[in-house]
């Protein structure tokens, strides 16, 4: 009988590896050379998940195989020699050929490999860790597992790569916002704010007051400029033009969104550069086009991780006469990369992107099923309620196991409360939720 060799490392072993062991019985008396757990971190870069003596118990418990004896990652003629092989059989991908022993490749079985299984396994537990707590935050939220499973090292400057990718990521960015050049910057949404506005407002100012987001506005221009701040019902009666109008077009802390047909005819009206804040909009929304000016964080409507921030504008935009910014503040600074950038979270961007249109669609779904059973308790019109939340004038009480994390606004009239809708990424649909949760007056 012939005496059969396939090598393997078989460091999570699946039904690809069983159906080319059953093949290669056919030929004769089956040794499965096993790499060992030095020579798959030697040349794989990694610990196998099993060790050489675990994944040998499993082989040897198969039926098609006979013996389990330990190799090196590559063949050679002498271990072929020391096991008087007479054929060795391995996968298409393997490069070793020979003169002096019959070699045979089978074609991978399509659709399965260990790192397919890494990766799914990974997205396995991060859905389980979404699902043990229900995040009903505005971001961060569930996590995206497509945001940390593909990043890997990156780095700033001579990282050909990366660079690619982050010219990707920009360039979806400038589609989403409607606008020219995009930087980044290491920081919350609020340091975005503060540098826009540091670096490009001027003159005569006009704030939208809609809650404690808008406020952060007012507050961090005020540092710099005067400003009127005016709230939403006294609008109408503005009268006088403005060099920059400034407003949350999702004021999360009430759950409203304006709407955009408003904000061009202010603009309009008061012949304005337009400023948004646009951390609870930002690819949720649309309309974003209509600022001349945006700032935003990562991990809300991006589905990214948290700690990454961007600022957005038309080219038409030119920096103010300020010269006193310290070096952080200074637009220039984040513009021509003098400074660390957020590039683990552009990296994940890089790869939510490929999604991010489903992810939204769950979002989106999730977001009409809850204004449709919940209308009674709706506080503001259809026209303005964002993707990102709802206000509801209702109580919220968990009513599951699972541990459920509310979101907190910072200012809310007694009865009202936020729901958020970013959990609804992993697919969750409305029955799920009220699994969870009573909403009742």
């Amino acid at each position: 009988m012939k005496r059969v060799m396939v090598d393997m490392s078989a460091t999570l072993i699946h039904h690809g590896h069983i159906r080319l062991l059953k093949r290669a019985k056919k030929f004769g008396y089956l040794i499965v050379g096993l790499t060992s757990d030095e020579e798959i971190f030697k040349c794989k870069g990694y610990k196998p998940e099993l060790s050489f003596s675990e994944r040998s118990e499993i082989l040897n418990s198969i039926k098609y195989v006979d013996e389990v004896v330990e190799t090196n990652w590559l063949i050679t003629n002498e271990t072929l020699e020391k096991y008087k092989i007479d054929t060795l059989i391995h996968g298409s991908d393997n490069l070793f050929n020979s003169d002096n022993f019959e070699v045979i490749n089978f074609p991978r079985t399509k659709g399965i490999s260990s790192s397919e299984i890494r990766l799914k396994a990974f997205a396995s537990i991060i859905s389980k860790r979404n699902k043990e707590k229900l995040m009903l935050t505005p971001g961060p939220s569930s996590i995206c597992d497509y945001g940390i499973k593909n990043i890997k090292p990156v780095f700033g400057r001579g990282d050909e790569d990366f660079q690619n990718r982050y010219d990707v990521v920009i360039n979806w960015l400038k589609k989403l916002s409607g606008q020219d050049e995009i930087i980044s910057i290491i920081g919350s949404a609020t340091l975005a704010i503060e540098i826009s506005i540091a670096n490009f407002f001027y003159g005569n100012i006009l704030i939208l007051d809609t809650g404690f987001y808008s406020r952060r506005i007012y507050e961090i221009v005020s540092k710099y400029f005067k400003a009127d701040f005016v709230e939403i019902n006294q609008i109408e009666s503005i009268d006088k033009n403005y060099d920059w109008v400034a407003a949350c077009f999702t004021e999360t802390s009430r759950g409203y969104k304006f709407k955009i047909d408003f904000l061009k005819k202010l603009k309009s009206r008061t012949k304005a550069n337009l400023f948004l804040d646009a951390t609870g909009s930002i690819g949720l929304e649309d309309g974003h086009e209509l600022a001349d000016l945006v700032a935003f964080s990562s991990c809300k409507g991006l589905l990214g991780l948290t700690g990454g921030a961007f600022i957005g504008k038309k080219d038409k935009i030119k920096q103010n006469t300020n010269d006193e910014l310290s070096y952080y503040l200074r637009y220039k600074t984040h513009n021509e990369k003098l400074v660390t950038g957020p590039y683990h979270i552009i990296e994940g961007l890089f790869h939510i992107k490929k999604i991010h249109n489903s992810l939204y669609r769950f979002i989106n779904s999730f977001q009409s099923d809850f204004i449709k059973n919940y209308k009674e308790f709706l506080v503001w019109d259809n026209e303005n309620q964002p993707k990102l939340c709802t206000l509801i004038n209702a109580r919220l009480v968990s009513k599951s196991a699972t541990e459920v994390i509310f979101y907190k606004s910072r200012e809310l009239k007694k009865g009202h409360n936020i729901v958020c809708h970013l959990h609804a990424i992993d697919n969750k649909d409305i029955k799920e939720f009220e699994k969870h949760i009573n909403i009742s007056k």
